[in-house]
């Protein structure tokens, strides 16, 4: 498979053709998460929509760990390549594929065994507290091959390789969705899970495959301690960015629990769609991320800061393409989810408050925290996010909910990303200038 040389050749027309086949990876990873909602909505209907809902919240969280490390094997990886070091490049890529074992063990235990005091906590409505906690028992066990898969997905991305991931999330589109119309008749939500799982693990497998035959069946080098150590120092701050921000949202998830079945289904149908609106601005930064960090490994800073350009300008265009037609289209969208009037006037709303101008605002500070990961402000984008999902998002949430209700939760999603927009902005700017904020010599020591 040909590799992106990120050093070579207009930064724009990379980004575009890298970030294609990222979205299209990406696109067909969220196409899952809607067919099983369609087709839990058809079969098992509200209940099982609502527990969908929060189970998928719930694994948001747990998958942060996984993404954190993502983001650090892009990084690192893509750093060594750059400096023209790839004994550590393949060092790198062991200390990713180790880790993710690691991590999905320590994550895939509570997850089984902890579900149903974490839902009852959470607020579930009772009827749909025994399909959120079957779901999440069985997804648990399909942790280690989604874990595998992203830290390979990662490592491939590195070296400049968006094809093959997206060819494996084609092989997981296809048993998953396959799948989950097969089991949910007889399974009910579980079903879902039990297709996630067999997807994920046998895509893991290829991408091991695929990783060993471009090394001639053999696996990346050993790493040392001092590689799963730099991996750590990029990864973690990524991991804690992820797990702030999902957390959040399972805070949200909370809240809109309170106002029942009906408004958790729509609000639920609503984030699908608004994450697949979210799509364009997931792929340009992943291609921001490993461009960047290419550049600055090879110490080109100034092509490390034009691929931050083109890809902001790329992430807010698609944007607001996609926020154009959600909102033509926001009625109709809902529809496909969900039957109940006041389980589509809940999503309704959520699409016109929270796919909306803010959108734009979020495609930058996402693209803007993207680049700081890559050139070695990991804990600015960490700083970020907290600024983003605590103190705006849940702060104001927990201000707004008593007085206005579901729409005050909606209100406080929306305005979540405009100031972290701005830190991110004035981080690009100094970094312009040939200034760092917030960046110790640990982190720019992380390659």
């Amino acid at each position: 498979m040909r590799e992106i040389d990120f050093l070579r050749g207009r930064p724009a027309a990379n980004l575009a053709r890298f970030a294609l086949p990222a979205l299209g990876a990406n696109l067909l990873q969220s196409a899952d998460q809607v067919v099983d909602m369609l087709v839990v909505g058809a079969f098992v209907g509200e209940r099982g929509l609502a527990a969908l809902a929060n189970a998928t919240m719930v694994g948001f969280v747990a998958n942060s760990l996984s993404l954190g490390l993502s983001v650090g094997a892009t990084v690192l990886v893509s750093r060594r390549v750059g400096a023209g070091d790839p004994r550590g490049a393949s060092r790198a890529e062991g200390a990713a594929l180790l880790a993710a074992l690691a991590l999905s063990a320590a994550v895939a235990l509570p997850c089984a065994l902890l579900t149903g005091p974490l839902y009852g906590a959470l607020g579930v409505p009772a009827d749909a507290l025994a399909d959120a906690a079957a779901y999440t028992r069985v997804w648990a066990a399909g942790l280690p091959g989604a874990f595998l898969l992203s830290a390979a997905g990662a490592v491939m991305r590195a070296r400049g390789d968006a094809r093959t991931p997206m060819w494996l999330a084609v092989a997981v589109a296809a048993v998953n969705c396959t799948g989950g119309v097969a089991l949910v008749p007889a399974l009910g939500v579980a079903g879902t899970a039990w297709s996630s799982t067999a997807a994920s693990s046998l895509a893991a497998a290829l991408s091991l495959a695929v990783l060993a035959g471009r090394r001639g069946s053999a696996l990346p080098a050993r790493p040392r301690a001092r590689d799963l150590a730099a991996l750590a120092r990029v990864a973690a701050p990524a991991a804690f960015q992820q797990v702030v921000v999902n957390l959040s949202y399972l805070a949200i998830t909370s809240m809109t629990n309170a106002f029942g079945t009906a408004v958790v289904a729509g609000a639920g149908a609503a984030t699908k769609a608004n994450t697949l609106a979210g799509m364009p601005v997931w792929s340009a930064g992943q291609a921001v991320s490993a461009a960047a960090a290419r550049c600055e490994g090879a110490g080109d800073r100034r092509r490390a800061l034009a691929y931050a350009q083109a890809g902001l300008a790329v992430s807010v265009g698609a944007t607001a393409l996609v926020v154009l037609l959600v909102q033509a289209s926001a009625p109709q969208v809902i529809g496909l989810f969900a039957d109940d009037p006041d389980a589509k006037a809940a999503g309704v709303l959520y699409l016109r408050a929270c796919c909306s101008a803010n959108s734009l605002a979020y495609a930058a500070m996402y693209s803007l925290d993207s680049f700081a990961q890559a050139t070695g402000a990991p804990r600015l984008a960490a700083a970020n996010a907290l600024l983003d999902a605590v103190v705006v998002r849940v702060g104001l949430a927990v201000l707004l909910v008593p007085a206005l209700g579901y729409p005050g939760v909606l209100a406080a999603q929306a305005l979540s990303p405009v100031l972290p927009c701005a830190v991110g902005a004035a981080y690009l700017r100094r970094y312009a200038r040939g200034a760092r904020p917030g960046t110790g010599a640990g982190e720019r020591a992380a390659s």
